[in-house]
């Protein structure tokens, strides 16, 4: 198993900031050579340290303006089942397996309340879901 280095640390804060930062702006950033950054990075993925690159999107432009928390409880021993029926939803953006109150914690992001309904009424369909609860997020911070 990799122990991340300071260097390590450093290489995946500025990537986490912005995953399109080219590999001289961080090797300058860091005082390093582009190849070292390069084999670093072909090591943080080949140790699956570093799963993928992602895309922070605003989504009042591409009109999804409506963000929620689904809160879930499935029915003993179906949680995978239920994870699998989930996951093949486009409106939902993360699937977190909690320990507590629920289960799973999902977050979502929809055009308006109305598809937000819809994508609930959908998801209490999902045998072996017990029980939902949504919070309505307000405001993002960060």
């Amino acid at each position: 198993m990799h122990l991340l280095d300071d260097i390590d640390k450093k290489i995946i804060e500025i990537l986490k900031n912005d995953s399109r930062t080219p590999f001289t702006e961080i090797a300058s950033a860091l005082g390093l050579s582009d190849s070292t950054i390069h084999v670093r990075l072909k090591k943080l993925r080949d140790e699956g340290i570093i799963l993928r690159y992602t895309v922070d999107l605003n989504e009042d432009l591409i009109e999804k303006k409506v963000h929620g928390l689904i809160m879930i409880n499935v029915n003993p021993g179906h949680l995978e089942a239920v994870i699998e029926k989930l996951r093949a939803k486009y409106l939902i953006t993360h699937i977190y397996e909690a320990h507590g109150d629920n289960d799973l914690i999902v977050t979502t992001n929809t055009r308006d309340l109305d598809e937000l309904r819809e994508l609930i009424i959908e998801i209490r369909q999902i045998p072996n879901i017990a029980t939902t609860s949504l919070i309505t997020i307000l405001k993002i911070w960060k």
